[in-house]
């Protein structure tokens, strides 16, 4: 039998963006934006936003999954949600339009992972705002929070105009630029005082 670690959380950072620092150290990272949607004691999961798959588009992916043709939003980008189980999709997006399984993540986001969600984007009677993913990034109890500690991320409040209304490659630098802080500045070596 397997013993089930869990910790306590004092902050979680649900609902929040989680940002990589210049010295994050882990390729599959960097400059990475990540939507945090969930983070408790036995676990944090969160979904890369600013990593767009090269030649994957929502018309490419109902065409591999064998789902009708996208009516709509057909060359919308496909995302890297992360490296774990990169074949399992994601769907980020605003709370005009909720399944019964979606799950709230702060203010008016919130993220579903049934197929039909992609249906409903691609016949144009889904969300208005939508990001589609595939993988998610996951954290076992305590490794995100020593991350923190490590000061490798950085965190600040999800809103729709940071996850939608920014374009990928800029979202990084928008972010600190959103909590007062120049990216330009900041040194990919980390230090201590």
């Amino acid at each position: 039998m397997t013993e089930h670690k869990s910790i306590e959380i004092l902050n979680s950072v649900s609902g929040q963006l989680l940002v990589a620092m210049p010295h994050i150290g882990d390729n599959r990272f960097f400059h990475s934006v990540i939507l945090m949607c969930q983070h408790d004691g036995e676990a944090a999961m969160g979904l890369v936003l600013n990593q767009p798959i090269s030649n994957l588009s929502l018309d490419d992916l109902t065409e591999q999954l064998e789902r009708p043709v996208a009516r709509f939003d057909g060359e919308a980008p496909i995302f890297h949600g992360g490296p774990v189980e990169g074949g399992r999709g994601f769907v980020v997006h605003s709370t005009d339009h909720m399944l019964k399984d979606s799950l709230p993540i702060g203010d008016d986001l919130a993220m579903s992972f049934q197929l039909s969600i992609i249906d409903d984007i691609a016949a144009g009677t889904g969300p208005r705002k939508h990001r589609i993913m595939l993988g998610y990034a996951g954290w076992e109890a305590g490794q995100l929070e020593a991350e923190l500690r490590e000061g490798v991320w950085f965190h600040l409040p999800a809103t729709k105009a940071l996850v939608f209304d920014t374009q990928p490659e800029e979202l990084w630098t928008r972010c600190f630029h959103e909590s007062g802080i120049d990216a330009a500045f900041l040194s990919p070596q980390a230090g201590s005082a």
